[in-house]
């Protein structure tokens, strides 16, 4: 039974038997959980047994919505969630694009994949009919490819598809998902999907998002997109001109990107990181590229011909260049744009390919891995070409690439000789690209949040920092973060910071739909829902039920989230920059934001009290 804002329906699909189930839920579970990556841990920690193998068939890979997906405004993002074979632990990313809106427009509010095919299949829903078809044909084939392939055998180029590449079907941990330009980047979801065999998930929808009050809603969404039309605030100008590249010279100029796998740091280190701009990046555009319902449209479409060969790919994000370009020393933006474009077919995840493949570089430069070990290839700092043929090595499992495709923690460990000093991560995800010593709201998140080394899992108390008021901020009672080093303060602000943002998520919401600072959140849920008692109060416990929630599955599981450390360079006093000469002390922050969220300060396990607050102690029950 549908209600307002929801589908009422979740859907079961094991890959193993073939067996297909619909389950209904009830409101209350909406409410308490949302959507998105809420309803998602709600549903794998109470149905997924403990120790379940990441890339065993018990393990499930849920594909979800949120309130607002659907509406109209600026909510197109969808949520992945499983058990992460990179950490162990709790695993999710999300994605932009068209495909949220056409799930939801299924008539479903999530769907879950359990077992292990035979063989390679996909699944194709459409409108509440499921199909799960042979996909033989297309094991092997790169995303665009597959992509391709599928709309033509449909007959259909408007079926949405989220799939892998090669690197999924090796079960690379560094494998992502991947979706009209879009990716499910992080947590290892994309050797998950592999791990199935499934190689894509089609879908297509024609229902509507059922709205308790259409009328007042129609009218927030109308004020709201004419605020993002005339605000003059300086991220959206960003966001709509360049888009995320458009923070490269900036985060360089800060000390913020990673500069040689983090080693040296700011402009004068890096001379030539001008190459690496946002007007360098936007010169190949040749369509812009918006996801469904979103104002600002950062995203595009670019054509390259040159040296490296021709190729169309999506336009490259700041992450992207920053760690297949600064990180590796690369200045050349075609370089780093074919990189981009080989890591997309194979798909792989950008951040942690860039990621090893800096780590690779430096442990050449250190002797510890020499051309005996790479078959010839000169991993010099600044080599594009080298880096090209290094990630084509990773997606697909060959050659030197082998060592390193499930990310520089493991990498290091195949390794050794003390190449785990040059291993850039936090839990085993590789590290995402802002110094944690000047965006210390998104290092309390890389080592507070139950998935680690996370840039999406912080960015909203980094935004605090910069000055952003949230939705109805003035009543939340946040004191302004006049000195990032004062973290008695401050951890209790980045605390609730991932409050909000956890509901966002779950709501379905894009992080950048906030930029404008007027996105009416309390109003918009209110009039899809109904619910008139709705309040930020309210948003504020459901994200704190949802971040409980994805601890508790870490502790279940057995991870001692406490070692989660920062790589030991990026504590240090940095000696240029804005912040020369200030270190974090991280485990404090650590120690503090555990506090903050209600869990033991030490372990980093949820408390008691914590658990009875928000209604989570029945469903956890005694954790190790």
């Amino acid at each position: 039974m549908s209600f307002p804002g929801y589908n009422g329906k979740i859907l079961f699909v094991n890959l193993t038997t073939g067996v297909i189930n619909e389950e209904s839920l009830p409101e209350q579970v909406y409410r308490d959980y949302i959507g998105g990556v809420g309803l998602g841990v709600r549903v794998l920690y109470e149905r997924m047994k403990p120790n379940t193998d990441p890339l065993g068939p018990d393990n499930i890979l849920g594909f979800l919505v949120g309130i607002l997906t659907g509406t109209g405004i600026h909510g197109a993002r969808h949520q992945i969630v499983t058990k992460s074979p990179v950490t162990g632990g709790w695993g999710d990313a999300n994605s932009g694009g068209s495909f949220a809106t056409e799930l939801k427009a299924t008539g479903y509010d999530g769907i879950f994949f359990s077992g292990i095919s035979p063989r390679p299949v996909y699944v194709f829903l459409k409108d509440g009919k499921v199909e799960i078809k042979d996909a033989s044909h297309l094991w092997g084939k790169d995303t665009l490819e597959t992509e391709d392939s599928l709309r033509e055998e449909l007959g259909d180029d408007r079926v949405k598809i989220s799939c892998i590449g090669p690197a999924g079907e090796k079960q690379s941990l560094l494998a992502c998902i991947r979706h009209e330009g879009s990716a499910a980047g992080r947590s290892g979801v994309g050797a998950v999907m592999g791990s199935k065999r499934l190689k894509a998930f089609v879908i297509k929808g024609t229902k509507k998002v059922p709205i308790a009050d259409p009328e007042h809603f129609v009218a927030l969404r109308k004020e709201y997109l004419k605020s993002v039309k005339e605000t003059d605030h300086p991220w959206v100008e960003i966001w709509k001109k360049w888009g995320t590249c458009g923070i490269m010279s900036n985060s360089v100029e800060l000390g913020d990107a990673p500069t040689k796998n983090w080693a040296i740091y700011g402009p004068e280190t890096f001379p030539t990181y001008k190459k690496l701009d946002g007007d360098e990046v936007i010169k190949y555009v040749v369509k812009k590229h918006a996801c469904t319902s979103c104002p600002m449209g950062c995203k595009g479409w670019v054509r390259v011909d040159n040296k490296y060969g021709g190729y169309t790919s999506s336009k490259l994000e700041y992450e992207t260049v920053a760690l297949l370009g600064a990180s590796c020393l690369i200045d050349d933006i075609e370089a780093v744009g074919k990189g981009n474009d080989v890591c997309n077919r194979l798909g792989l995840d950008t951040i942690g390919a860039g990621s090893v493949v800096a780590f690779a570089m430096e442990c050449y430069e250190q002797g510890i891995v020499t051309k005996e070990d790479t078959d010839g290839l000169d991993l010099t700092w600044g080599n594009g070409k080298a880096m090209i043929t290094l990630i084509e090595q990773i997606g697909l499992r060959e050659g030197f690439g082998a060592v390193l495709a499930d990310g520089s923690a493991r990498a290091a460990e195949r390794i050794g000789k003390g190449a785990e000093k040059y291993a850039m991560h936090v839990g085993g995800q590789d590290m995402p690209a802002h110094d944690p010593r000047v965006s210390i709201g998104m290092g309390w998140g890389y080592v507070c949040d139950p998935t680690p080394g996370r840039h999406t899992a912080s960015i909203a108390a980094t935004a605090y920092y910069g000055g952003l008021d949230f939705p109805e901020s003035n009543e939340l009672g946040l004191p302004p973060l006049e000195d990032p080093f004062d973290l008695n303060t401050n951890v209790k602000v980045y605390a609730t910071c991932s409050d909000i943002e956890r509901f966002w998520w779950a709501a379905g919401l894009c992080t950048f739909a906030w930029w404008p600072e007027n996105l009416p959140l309390v109003q918009a849920v209110k009039a899809v829902t109904g619910w008139q008692d709705f309040n930020i109060q309210e948003a504020l416990r459901t994200g704190r039920r949802i971040q409980t929630l994805r601890q508790a599955f870490n502790i279940r599981e057995g991870i001692k989230t406490s070692e989660w450390r920062l790589p030991k360079r990026l504590t240090e006093a940095p000696r240029q920059g804005p912040f020369a000469g200030r270190g974090i002390d991280a485990d404090a922050m650590k120690e503090m934001g555990y506090a903050a969220l209600g869990w033991d300060a030490k372990t980093g396990k949820p408390l008691d009290s914590t658990l009875l607050e928000l209604g989570l102690k029945e469903l956890v029950g005694a954790l190790p």
